[in-house]
């Protein structure tokens, strides 16, 4: 199917990036579906403008407001995955409070992985695009030109009579090397590039681009959901190639990450594709199944300049590999592992607990197995059950998820769906906290410079793998990022200076003196570290927050985790932010919810050597 020409351009329509970071100048990973979805639109002959929040300095909806009217906008279009709602939620909303009779439109996993929910929690979004947005984006916008029947138009969901009516599903594009290349120059690519990359296996990276050799995957893993479609589909080489040589000629790009789900498949490509790469001179990282690994592939892969290799392991334990439909054993596991060491490839993994079938037991085994072969880099997480996945729908229909909006809208929290009890997950959680602490041993760690405003430092310190000296620069504090060595690559979780934590004790301190209690919000691993080495964190006037109900049933090194909703039964007048990326939301929800709070602070800024200064 081609992409449909309007008639005639009646209507202008903005796309916009919600803002991921933090602070303008971080890295994010470039979101390409709305860039893929801008360039079909365009090359329809729609009259689209663009615009990317993570490169625009002050309030969001001023930026919004502003274009809007200057532009005359009639329809702005985003999207986000699941854990980004509110992130897609403020964009829309910024649209309708500037203009109440906008036309507003969602795609992205957000909405493809459970339509109806997704469109009830974002409440002012007008159409939801379900799958592939590039034909289905190209025929609505036709539709909204030309009075169109929307009934007729496949994978989209609209509210229709205070009811949600969902079209018949759109099938996934057969063959994708016929859509435009994505619109990069739309979403400000040049600023894009000269920012260090994150999210890509502590790779941190400038003039780094993200590309797509294929979309979906073949396998069907329980914690998995395939929103770029349900069957695997591979891009020609050529084309890919033919927007390599256009990227490297135009930006200098040095560095690309595979955006694919899963890389090869086929040895044959595998080959053509490491052949045509190397006259490029750019390193590349991808993701692959570790039972595709063989001996004559790696020497392929390495003479084709790949930096890194990723690998979805999961579990070191059999029982649970077959229960998350994994298609893998640990003997696998270990065997690919091997091969890709000794072939003198930097390889990542990572394991997550909590499967539906996991015991205390089946958990232990792994991280047993994990210290037994700390020579591997390999992240320990848990499993988290993002809508559209079957773990999602079993903890819906098990009752473990009551509330599938609220869910939603609080950001899809750690749950609890495995066989162990709370008390037993609790301990899981820990012991996963103190084991990523042996990742953090950098040896002579120091702190070089450090910026509270961007909440960054800068630290060097000695691998304590190959024993060299490393660099560190404007690494973001207390995110879920990770650094690595330049020279082996070890990885390390983001450490914390013996100075940071010296100067947050201290202020946590005067906090204390002068208003009695305060709270602590979001429980994340590098939080729970803090609070092991703290005596001041430990007062039991410090209560630790989360909105995680697994969370609250561990034991934090002595600490009880809390419901928000203790910061009105106990009268806490202040908090303290520890997840600086969702700064906004949670400051947002405390002062509609908990109005009781009269001091809300980042955390970044009460690790600096300035004494707090209080109202």
């Amino acid at each position: 199917m081609d992409i449909v020409e309007p008639v005639s351009k009646k209507l202008n329509y903005l796309l916009i990036m919600p803002r991921l970071v933090q602070n303008v100048g971080d890295g994010y990973v470039f979101p390409l579906g709305i860039a893929y979805v801008s360039s079909s639109l365009k090359k329809a002959g729609f009259n689209v403008f663009t615009l990317n929040l993570n490169h625009c300095e002050g309030d969001c909806f001023e930026i919004i407001k502003n274009i809007i009217k200057d532009k005359n906008i009639n329809v702005v279009a985003t999207g986000g995955l699941s854990p980004q709602y509110h992130l897609v939620k403020s964009v829309i909303e910024a649209a309708k409070l500037a203009n109440n009779n906008i036309i507003t439109i969602v795609g992205g996993g957000i909405i493809t992985s459970d339509p109806e929910t997704a469109m009830e929690a974002l409440e002012c979004a007008d159409f939801g695009v379900i799958g592939e947005g590039e034909l289905t984006m190209s025929e609505l916008a036709y539709a909204l030109e030309n009075g169109g029947d929307y009934s007729k138009i496949y994978g989209i969901i609209y509210k229709e009579a205070s009811i949600f009516k969902r079209t018949k599903p759109r099938g996934d594009i057969e063959n994708i090397s016929i859509l435009p290349w994505p619109d990069y120059d739309g979403f400000d690519i040049e600023k894009y590039l000269e920012v260090p990359s994150a999210g890509f296996a502590g790779i941190n990276k400038n003039r780094l681009i993200c590309m797509l050799g294929s979309r979906s995957c073949p396998y069907q893993c329980t914690f998995c959901c395939h929103t770029t479609g349900k069957k695997y589909r591979r891009r020609s080489l050529d084309d890919f190639f033919a927007e390599l040589n256009y990227l490297v000629s135009r930006y200098k790009i040095e560095y690309i990450s595979m955006a694919d789900e899963m890389f090869a498949l086929d040895i044959e490509h595998t080959k053509e594709f490491c052949e045509r790469i190397k006259k490029h001179k750019v390193s590349w990282y991808a993701a692959f199944r570790i039972n595709t690994v063989r001996p004559e592939l790696l020497p392929i892969l390495k003479n084709g300049g790949i930096e890194s290799m990723f690998f979805g392991i999961e579990s070191a334990d059999n029982h649970i590999l077959k229960s998350m439909r994994k298609d893998l054993t640990i003997e696998q596991i270990e065997s690919g592992l091997k091969m890709v060491t000794k072939a003198g490839i930097v390889s990542y993994g990572c394991f997550i607990f909590g499967d539906i079938e996991e015991t205390f037991e089946t958990a232990q085994n792994t991280l047993k197995w994990w210290r037994e072969h700390m020579e591997y880099i390999i992240h320990l997480t848990l499993v988290k059950p993002f809508p559209g996945s079957y773990i999602y729908n079993y903890a819906c229909e098990k009752g473990i998820i009551k509330n599938k909006i609220k869910y939603l809208r609080d950001g899809c929290p750690q749950i609890n769906i495995s066989k162990m009890n709370d008390a037993e997950f609790g301990e899981i959680v820990r012991q996963i906290s103190e084991n990523s602490n042996l990742l953090n041993e950098i040896g002579n760690l120091e702190l070089l410079r450090f910026d509270p405003i961007m909440g960054r430092e800068t630290i060097t310190g000695i691998c304590n793998k190959c024993k060299k000296k490393n660099t560190w620069e404007n690494i973001k504090l207390f995110s879920n990022d990770y650094i690595y060595c330049s020279y082996c690559r070890q990885k390390y979780d983001t450490p914390h200076p013996s100075l940071l934590r010296e100067n947050l004790d201290k202020n946590v301190a005067i906090l204390l003196k002068k208003y009695g209690k305060i709270s602590i919000w979001g429980m994340t691993l590098s939080i729970m570290n803090l609070f092991k080495y703290s005596k001041i964190l430990k007062d039991p006037n410090v209560f630790p927050i989360d909105i995680s109900e697994s969370k609250m049933q561990m034991d934090m090194y002595g600490k009880k985790i809390y419901s928000p909703s203790i910061l009105n039964t106990d009268e806490i007048p202040v908090v303290i932010i520890a997840v600086p990326s969702h700064a906004g939301q949670i400051s947002s929800q405390i002062k509609e919810d908990h109005r009781k709070v009269k001091l809300i602070l980042d955390i970044c800024k009460l690790v600096d050597h300035n004494p707090i200064t209080t109202p």
